[in-house]
């Protein structure tokens, strides 16, 4: 049976969605929706997702959801901030529109528009120049109630930035050198205990989307031990979720029905066959001949069979 790896709640859970591509909703009349990618067609709708495909009749088909694309989405949040009017500030009020343009930014940089991101965070401390997390996105700092470009304050602190961050000048050359500096040291040992937890999750994840309800089951359990061991008990009081997500995924498939296409032909000989003698002119000898005739019967008609879906 195969394994329909796919992990939308998943990345929704850990907060893992990058740039998207379009995903589709197909809600069906029996109730389920299922997410990915959908293509109509005369009499069927096809339903891809993550190496499965599915083609359903569009009588099973309530309703199709066309979702936008991340710049679809963005040009459309964009429009609203700028049809909003401008507030009138009293004394000491600060203008509401700008937490609208820092927030835009930040769904922005988790979408991987970056150039978007940075035209709304400037648009935010335009209309509140202290707006203190539009400026922290922008790469400012606050110095002595200033706000400076990082950047500029480390240089005079005669610091230099290198992968692991802010270091002096001689740990920047331990680091080119290959010597690492305690803090790049603790930030090594950081990286390998967070790629051993992402291992960890990872094979819950796989085991969790299995085909087997038992090793479903074990999937749950590898899930929670991670979110005991990573310290994260919002994911650890969700893993049921996951686990019920893809019960319901596993379920759905079997109950899947594909519309098969019939075309087929019956020819049979036609019996006794018939004869005719002929001369073929005077001057021959008659001569029989025969003369078969065949019957033809043409189907051509559909039928809704169960769906399986094996893998070698």
């Amino acid at each position: 049976m195969k394994q329909i790896l796919v992990l939308p709640l998943c990345a929704a859970l850990l907060g893992a969605s990058a740039a998207a591509a379009r995903a589709d909703e197909l809600v069906l009349r029996n109730g389920r929706t299922l997410e990915g990618k959908v293509t109509e067609g005369a009499d069927t709708v096809t339903y891809e997702r993550s190496g499965l495909t599915m083609e359903i009749r569009r009588d099973e088909v309530k309703e199709i959801r066309r979702t936008p694309t991340a710049r679809e989405e963005y040009a459309r949040r964009a429009a609203g901030l700028a049809a909003a009017p401008a507030p009138v500030l009293g004394p000491g009020e600060k203008d509401p529109r700008a937490e609208g343009h820092h927030r835009l930014g930040l769904w922005c940089a988790e979408k991987g528009l970056a150039r978007e991101a940075r035209e709304q965070q400037e648009k935010a401390i335009a209309l509140d120049p202290d707006h203190a997390s539009a400026r922290r996105a922008l790469g400012y700092m606050s110095v002595d109630g200033k706000w400076r470009l990082e950047s500029d304050v480390m240089a005079e602190r005669g610091l230099v930035k290198t992968a692991a961050g802010w270091v002096t000048p001689a740990e920047a050359e331990k680091l080119a050198a290959g010597t690492p500096s305690a803090k790049e040291r603790a930030r090594q040992e950081r990286k390998a205990l967070d790629a051993g937890l992402r291992k960890s999750l990872n094979r819950g994840l796989r085991l969790v989307a299995d085909a087997d309800p038992a090793v479903r089951a074990k999937g749950e359990e590898a899930l929670l031990a991670w979110a005991r061991e990573a310290g994260d008990p919002d994911f650890e009081a969700r893993v049921p979720e996951v686990r019920a997500y893809y019960d319901r995924v596993h379920e759905e498939i079997a109950s899947a029905r594909a519309l098969l296409t019939v075309r087929a032909q019956l020819v049979t000989l036609k019996r006794p066959i018939p004869r005719f003698t002929t001369s073929l002119g005077a001057a021959s000898s008659p001569v029989t001949l025969q003369l078969p005739e065949l019957s033809v019967v043409s189907v051509n008609t559909t039928a809704v069979v169960p769906l399986e879906i094996d893998e070698e």
